[in-house]
C-alpha cells in the first residue's frame, strides 16, 4: 500500500479521480480519508497538513492504522534558485529544516530511503535535489536569500521534511513531489496565487498516470 498526502485538497484531486475502485471512504485526525485502487497499487489519499506539526501528526497516523510501504507528499513550493522554472516539479533527494536551530546531535540532510521510486523517476523529468520546510511562508528576499545560503535547497515548503523524519524512523520509504509555482521572496503571494490553480495538480496527475500503467514496489 501507498499513502499519499496533499497539502491542498485539490492537490490529490487528479489522484481521486484516477481510483478505479473505492475500498473505504472515512477521516484520519479530522482529515478526510479514501482508500482505493490505482492500477494494480492499493493507494490511501488524504490531504490538509499545513505546517511541519501537522504533516507529521497526519503521516504517522496514516503509518499506524494502514501500514504503507511508501508514503509521498505532494503539493506546491517556492523556488530558491532562479533557473528553475514555473511549473517545474522537484522530487527531493533530502529534506531539511531550515528553521530547526541549533541543530545538535541531529542529522543535517534527511535521507530517507527511496528504492521503490527508481522506475518512477526514469519515467519523469524531473529536479533532483534538497528541499527545505519550515513553519513560514517565504516572503522576503532576504529570507530566502538566507535559507539558499544555509541549505542549498533547490525549493522551500512547509512539510516535506517533517514527513520525511517520521518516515525515516519508522523506516518507511518517503519522497516529496513539489511543483514550483512561486519563486520565494518578495513577490511570492502573488505568484502563488496566480500559479498554484494551473500548477497545483501536476505531481498528481504525473502519479496518477503512473500508477495507472505500473505496480510500485517498496520493500526488499
Amino acid at each position: 500500500m501507498i499513502a499519499v498526502v496533499g497539502v491542498l485538497p485539490q492537490e490529490i484531486k487528479p489522484l481521486m479521480e484516477a481510483l478505479s475502485h473505492k475500498l473505504e471512504v472515512t477521516e484520519v485526525i479530522r482529515r478526510p480519508l479514501v482508500r482505493g485502487i490505482i492500477g494494480q497499487n492499493e493507494i490511501v489519499l488524504t490531504s490538509g497538513c499545513v505546517g511541519k506539526i501537522e504533516t507529521a501528526a497526519l503521516v504517522q497516523c496514516l503509518i499506524d492504522r494502514y501500514k504503507p510501504m511508501a508514503v509521498i507528499c505532494i503539493g506546491a513550493a517556492g523556488a530558491l534558485k532562479s533557473n528553475i522554472s514555473i511549473g517545474s516539479v522537484i522530487a527531493g533527494t533530502g529534506y531539511m529544516e531550515y528553521d530547526f536551530y541549533p541543530r545538535v546531535n541531529v542529522d543535517l540532510i534527511l535521507e530517507p530511503k527511496q528504492r521503490c521510486f527508481s522506475d518512477f523517476f526514469e519515467k519523469n523529468d524531473f529536479i533532483y535535489g534538497i528541499i527545505a520546510s519550515g513553519d513560514k511562508f517565504i516572503s522576503t528576499d532576504l529570507e530566502a536569500k538566507k535559507i539558499f545560503e544555509s541549505t542549498s535547497a533547490l525549493c522551500v515548503d512547509m512539510d516535506s521534511a517533517a514527513g520525511a523524519k517520521v518516515c525515516i524512523e519508522n523506516e518507511v520509504e518517503f519522497l516529496s513531489l513539489k511543483v514550483v509555482v512561486d519563486f520565494a521572496g518578495s513577490k511570492a503571494v502573488e505568484q502563488y496565487i496566480e500559479n498554484h490553480q494551473k500548477y497545483g495538480t501536476k505531481p498528481a496527475i504525473l502519479l496518477a498516470e503512473y500508477l495507472s500503467e505500473n505496480l510500485l514496489i517498496c520493500g526488499g
